[in-house]
């Protein structure tokens, strides 16, 4: 499943953008799209607060909250497309800079072809790099509605367990068919075996806690460790 938010607070745009996306979607995409629309910032941070995977974003730049709350946004999700909605309000020095990094802009007045060609090219362009196995950015995930794509950073462990290998973020796991050893020759170097049935996220781990034999995490997730695997994760706290 591929996840889309949409913040803009004009119904028309609002309008305009759902039936490019969905036209698009599935002239080039196999998977089930989740959309999301919020007419402000403020709507759309209790969806957002639980960190779900957000593969596009589309952003009007003149949303109260403005530039700050975009710098935020970008920020937790380095790796997801970003679409900007700009007019001549506000200047492009505000929305062009590395922080933001937009990779597709829509200029006012919105034209329903200029939105159908642009978002066309944006889609393309995001599931490029999302597919990309030189950039590494992201894990494939095959589900029942086509393929998740997790960025790496969100990931915070992997688990063999029920004949599967599970995957943790913040927001859920997402199951898949694999092994643990063929998981660990192809995962990036921040990814480091901790015990016969886990992976964890280097990044992740904050201590060790050996009178309980397992791995505290970021934000409350506790792995097993064992003792063949102990030396080498206490080198990185």
């Amino acid at each position: 499943m591929i996840s889309m938010v949409t913040i803009d607070g004009r119904q028309d745009e609002i309008s305009l953008i759902r039936d490019a996306i969905k036209e698009n979607a599935a002239k080039l995409t196999d998977e089930e799209w989740n959309l999301k629309f919020f007419p402000s910032t403020v709507e759309s941070e209790e969806y957002v607060k639980d960190d779900p995977l957000i593969d596009f974003g589309c952003y009007d730049v003149s949303t109260s909250g403005g530039m700050d709350w975009l710098s935020s946004f970008r920020k937790k999700y380095e790796n997801m497309s970003l679409m900007l909605i700009a007019d001549a309000r506000i200047s492009p020095v505000e929305y062009l800079k590395p922080g933001i990094k937009p990779d597709s802009l829509l200029l006012r007045p919105l034209q329903g072809d200029v939105v159908m060609s642009t978002m066309e090219a944006f889609i393309a362009e995001g599931m490029a790099k999302a597919t990309d196995k030189e950039g590494r950015q992201t894990f494939a995930v095959e589900s029942r509605e086509g393929k998740v794509y997790v960025p790496y950073d969100k990931i915070y462990y992997f688990e063999a367990r029920e004949k599967k290998i599970f995957l943790q973020t913040l927001s859920g796991e997402y199951g898949f068919y694999s092994t643990i050893e063929e998981l660990a020759g192809n995962l990036p170097d921040e990814f480091i075996r901790c015990h016969r049935s886990y992976i964890v996220n280097k990044t992740y781990v904050q201590k060790i806690i050996n009178a309980q034999n397992v791995i505290s995490l970021a934000n409350g997730f506790l792995v097993p460790i064992s003792r063949t695997y102990r030396q080498m994760l206490k080198e990185l706290t």
